[in-house]
């Protein structure tokens, strides 16, 4: 059971955005079921927002699950297995929207940008250059936007150290920490927010080394311009 977990969250959280072993075969198997696929992705490819809200939806969903597989008892084995099934199917959603929201990003050239913390930490402190990246980070999306909604996708994180509860309310707020900035920094551009956390210590490493958890304290922030919101402009890029 938590070997189950571990390699969920591993798989998502380090956002390894891949399709699964099982998906490729199922593909191979299903000629059109290969291409209601690629239908679907190219749909959401053309709206940032349901693709960035699939996600969060997802992810919750996921945290949702592994909660219920973690109150389930021996005694109900049935009901178990319906959750991973359910688990599993969260999983691959996130991983398609999560890879989905990514090529929309390097497509459109907003990038992303990762803020990392200090261990036991969810502040940015404004002579940090953490606050400084962020806020060349508003500055670029605020030039880039020409006219268009910007969505950002705030990921938190935390390491294996210390206890779990712990560690998701620090990923929780880490993915809160960025966001003051950045609407400070982006006040007259239309803006919005999607956070997801709950990545805890269940994708690090345990037993290692201080300064390798370092690199586990950190928020993934990735942006996206609502297409929808100047699509004549989205057509000059396109061009």
């Amino acid at each position: 059971m938590t070997g189950l977990i571990t390699v969920t969250m591993m798989t998502l959280l380090v956002l390894s955005a891949c399709a699964t072993t099982q998906q490729a075969q199922d593909e191979d198997k299903s000629l059109s079921g290969g291409a209601q696929k690629k239908q679907s992705a190219e749909s959401a490819q053309n709206d940032p927002l349901v693709t960035v809200k699939q996600f969060v939806e997802a992810h919750q969903a996921l945290m949702a699950d592994i909660g219920d597989i973690k109150a389930a008892n021996q005694k109900m084995q049935a009901d178990l297995g319906d959750i991973k099934g359910t688990s599993q199917k969260s999983l691959e959603t996130a991983q398609r929207s999560l890879q989905i929201i990514e090529e929309m990003a390097n497509r459109q050239g907003t990038g992303e940008l990762t803020v990392f913390f200090p261990v036991a930490s969810a502040s940015i402190e404004k002579s940090s250059l953490e606050f400084e990246r962020l806020v060349r980070f508003a500055d670029f999306l605020s030039r880039e936007s020409r006219g268009r909604k910007i969505i950002f996708l705030s990921i938190g994180s935390a390491s294996a150290i210390g206890n779990q509860k712990t560690n998701l309310k620090l990923a929780m707020k880490r993915s809160e920490a960025p966001l003051d900035i950045l609407d400070k920094y982006l006040i007259n551009i239309p803006h919005e927010f999607h956070k997801v956390y709950g990545t805890g210590d269940l994708h690090s490493p345990k037993k290692v080394k201080l300064k390798e958890h370092q690199r586990y304290q950190h928020t993934r922030i990735i942006a996206l311009f609502d297409v929808a919101q100047a699509p004549k402009v989205n057509e000059e890029i396109k061009r």
